[in-house]
């Protein structure tokens, strides 16, 4: 396995764009892995893994590193051909979270959909304000907060590592058998 490579074509940087091939060349970053163990870890059907690690392999972004013997056909052992995987600039197709934010609007506006009674609209003496009136019957399965707020550089940057740590703890707090919440905490300058 190679320390790192730098993507240089579009077929190989679509790649990573696709969120089943990018989960599957991230967990054979992990770990060395048979095609049905790989299945269980990235939680695909058998034949898709297959044939996602058939285009992976010609693609040089994963490669056998050993055949285990066994009655019949040999097994093999995959791993990503590198640690790390760079795709330049200019063969990115699409950036990380594109397809996760477009994902979360989705579930937002459905969820809206169910829970919202109405829009407040009104000003606070210096800036305009709209609030989503809610039903409170409903449960609080989703979230939706902005704010325009006037921070200082080092303000800034300290919600930053607040909003990341608050992340983490939670993340710590995971378990995969509960239902699944699709967080994003943004802070960007306007």
């Amino acid at each position: 396995m190679k320390d790192r490579i730098i993507v240089d074509s579009q077929a190989a940087a679509a790649v990573f764009a696709s969120e089943r091939q990018r989960k599957i060349i991230q967990a054979l970053m992990a770990a060395r892995l048979t095609l049905v163990a790989l299945s269980g870890v990235v939680a695909l059907p058998l034949s898709l893994v297959h044939y996602h690690v058939s285009k992976l392999m010609r693609l040089g972004l994963i490669e056998v590193v050993e055949e285990q013997r066994r009655a019949g056909r040999a097994q093999k052992v995959y791993c990503a051909a590198a640690k790390e995987f760079v795709v330049p600039a200019e063969l990115i197709v699409e950036l990380p979270g594109t397809g996760l934010a477009q994902q979360m609007r989705e579930a937002l506006d459905r969820h809206l959909a169910r829970s919202l009674v109405g829009v407040s609209f009104t000003h606070d003496g210096q800036r305009p304000r709209a609030n989503l009136l809610k039903d409170p019957a409903q449960t609080g399965a989703a979230l939706e907060l902005w704010l325009d707020m006037g921070l200082r550089a080092s303000d800034a940057a300290e919600l930053a590592l607040e909003m990341q740590a608050l992340a983490d703890r939670f993340r710590a707090r995971g378990d995969n058998l509960q239902p699944r919440y699709l967080v994003q905490l943004v802070a960007v300058r306007v």
